[in-house]
């Protein structure tokens, strides 16, 4: 009998290793949506909205062999997962990858992608009306958002917000003058500072202060703030300073095995970014095969997160700036522009990889 894997969640990282999983072991993936939303498109939908459909990748081919069951799984333990609908699903192996939330016009707020796409047009609506927006968060989303409005609609208004000295601070300094030298050239203002923000996630009616007292006088404040790890479903169990599930060197959970987290969920060390975190699906793959023929997990090299990882920016279908590590001295020399983000990522936005993944060629 094929080993019984359970996936809870439909991102990135579950819908990779269950495909990966699913010509071996009996995989069940459970995610309450019917589709999983391709949240880097959903920048570019804002102001492209025909984009929201391609991008929008339904699970029904997803998988062969295995199963795709339409429930929120409440909580996971020992025993199994208990489901929203009464039921409890068993397993030998479990993978958490539920994930995280983000603002509201990235990705869904509820199991309910009808109001996802309301929320999508609602937001594109009002950023096409809008005399003048501020972006409230500097952050890889909060830079691809300016750059995606200033690239669609030349002209336009757009401050960008930015609570750290320069643009993304933890990689060299060149790929963030890189992108303070785009944007400006496409008419964003960057400027320092921090927002007063009310404890929501979606579209606000401007002006925006500063906690120094400047006003920004937008009529419309996008928020981009950051993600929030998805981790209510472990219940007491011990979290991070960020609200991330602890594991073990081995991506488990240390005292419930064979539980496992990966992805934004839980502290690996990887940021929470698709490129960081899927460094994961391939060693996930080769341990839960071990696992699955009852190998001593622990014999194995453990899991080593990004050193410094790789990011992406476009700034529209045509312009951005990425970083690709380089060792050393020469990690400076792995900062790219225009062409080469363009190639890598910005004229597609990835969605023809993941629409054959989907099987939606």
């Amino acid at each position: 009998m094929a080993p019984r894997l359970i996936v809870i969640g439909g991102g990135y990282i579950g819908t990779a290793v269950a495909r990966r999983l699913d010509a071996e072991m009996d995989v069940t993936l459970i995610e309450p949506r019917e589709a999983m939303v391709h949240t880097p498109a959903m920048i570019r939908a804002l102001v492209h909205p025909e984009l929201t459909g391609r991008a929008i990748l339904p699970y029904d081919r997803l998988l062969r062999r295995g199963r795709v069951i339409r429930d929120r799984a409440l909580r996971v333990g020992t025993d199994g997962v208990a489901l929203a609908g009464g039921a409890t699903a068993n397993a030998d192996l479990i993978l958490v990858a539920t994930g995280s939330s983000h603002a509201a016009f990235l990705k869904p707020r509820g199991d309910s992608l009808d109001d996802f796409r309301d929320s999508q047009a609602d937001t594109a609506a009002r950023i096409a009306k809008a005399r003048h927006i501020a972006i409230a968060g500097a952050g890889p989303v909060g830079i691809e958002l300016a750059g995606e409005i200033a690239a669609a609609l030349p002209g336009k208004p757009v401050t960008l917000v930015s609570s750290t000295a320069r643009l993304m601070p933890g990689f060299p300094q060149r790929l963030g003058r890189m992108l303070d030298a785009r944007l400006a050239g496409m008419g964003v203002t960057v400027i320092q500072g921090r927002a007063i923000l009310p404890r929501q996630d979606c579209p606000l009616t401007g002006p925006l202060l500063l906690e120094d007292g400047r006003r920004i006088d937008a009529d419309l404040v996008l928020p981009a703030t950051g993600a929030h790890a998805r981790s209510d479903i472990f219940g007491d169990a011990p979290l991070a300073h960020d609200g991330r599930i602890v594991t073990d060197p081995w991506l488990q959970i240390s005292d419930k095995a064979p539980i496992f987290a990966a992805g934004d969920v839980a502290a690996t060390g990887d940021a929470m970014t698709i490129v960081a975190t899927m460094r994961q699906v391939p060693y996930l793959v080769h341990v839960l095969r071990a696992a699955a023929r009852g190998r001593d997990i622990q014999r194995l090299r453990p899991y080593r997160p990004w050193p410094c990882a790789p990011i992406l920016l476009p700034l529209g279908p045509r312009h951005g700036a990425s970083f690709l590590p380089l060792p050393g001295p020469l990690r400076p020399l792995g900062v790219v522009g225009g062409l080469a983000t363009r190639q890598l990522k910005g004229a597609d936005l990835f969605i023809p990889k993941y629409r054959r993944a989907f099987g939606l060629a």
